[in-house]
């Protein structure tokens, strides 16, 4: 029996970068489909292209919040009312590439609770596309100490990863992060390793992007996961947001701590070689490769190994 597969996508005023996301997934190949578009309080252009791609398509459900409760709030409705054992998420300004559908699918037998793979990177100005290679093999260890699936990309078995299918709406960012990492800790997770997903940089704005939300993002996210973690993975995470913050300051701090303590060192020379290996990344076209420099550290060195004990 062909497994129905959900697609989530919730949408603010994009309708016509939504009717692009919506058209990616309904040509997929893989035809036991439905998608679940939340309009998250748009205003009538969205309603009217609803309104087209619904009457077109009887595998399009539209729903509408009266009122934006942001995007993890609209994610939740949409699983919620989505009917498929296998559900997935794309953004209404993003795109499926051909053949993700049947690809994940394919993967996700009954023993895997999740599926992810490579995606492109679209700079819309530039038309510069480059592709995006996380580590294969994650499991929640290495999840703890980095966002291996880079964006909202990926696909879930509900009976493998139950009532964590969810996104936590007190997180501002990294909020797919912790999903996937809940996810990830009652079920495996395998790897497509060809691109499924395009991700497009453009100019709207994205909540992201602003200094003052990454930073209570991240730090929710800490706090709500440090007691699962090391010292040595707390370390790589002030360390990183550090740098990615330009606080020179908590660099030196985060520095002179882990002089002062070896077990935890490591974690600043990992973190060394990731910057060194965004320079290059950034100069060849690939910016996947920090996180693999990371994973293949993690697996030469103790630390991992131990990531659920507190030392």
């Amino acid at each position: 029996m062909t497994e129905l597969l959900s697609v989530v996508i919730p949408t603010h005023n994009r309708p016509d970068r939504l009717a692009e996301a919506v058209r990616s997934v309904l040509d997929q190949d893989y035809r036991s489909l439905e998608i679940v578009v939340v309009d998250d309080g748009s205003g009538p252009s969205t309603a009217e292209v609803l309104d087209r791609l619904t009457s077109e398509d009887d595998r399009v459900v539209a729903l509408r919040n009266d009122e934006s409760l942001g995007a993890s709030a609209a994610r939740n409705r949409g699983v919620g009312v989505a009917r498929g054992e296998l559900v997935g998420f794309c953004d209404d300004d993003d795109l499926w590439l051909p053949g993700a559908a049947r690809a994940v699918v394919n993967l996700l037998g009954p023993d895997v609770g999740m599926v992810y793979g490579q995606h492109q990177r679209l700079i819309e100005h530039s038309g510069r596309l480059v592709t995006y290679r996380p580590p294969a093999g994650a499991d929640a260890e290495l999840m703890r100490w980095i966002n291996v699936l880079g964006t909202c990309f990926g696909v879930a078995r509900r009976d493998r990863v139950g009532d964590q299918l969810h996104f936590d709406t007190d997180l501002i960012t990294s909020e797919d992060w912790d999903m996937w990492l809940r996810c990830a800790e009652v079920a495996p997770m395998r790897l497509v390793p060809s691109p499924l997903y395009r991700y497009i940089q453009h100019g709207d704005e994205r909540i992201t992007t602003l200094p003052t939300s990454y930073a209570e993002g991240y730090h929710r996210f800490l706090a709500k996961h440090r007691t699962s973690m090391t010292p040595a993975c707390i370390a790589h995470h002030e360390l990183t947001f550090a740098l990615a913050t330009h606080d020179r300051d908590r660099v030196l701090t985060q520095l002179r701590h882990g002089l002062r303590r070896p077990s935890i060192l490591g974690a600043g020379v990992m973190v060394g070689a990731e910057v060194a290996a965004g320079r290059r990344g950034r100069h060849t076209g690939d910016p996947g490769l920090p996180l693999r420099v990371a994973a293949t550290f993690l697996d030469v060195t103790p630390s991992r190994r131990r990531s659920t004990r507190r030392g």
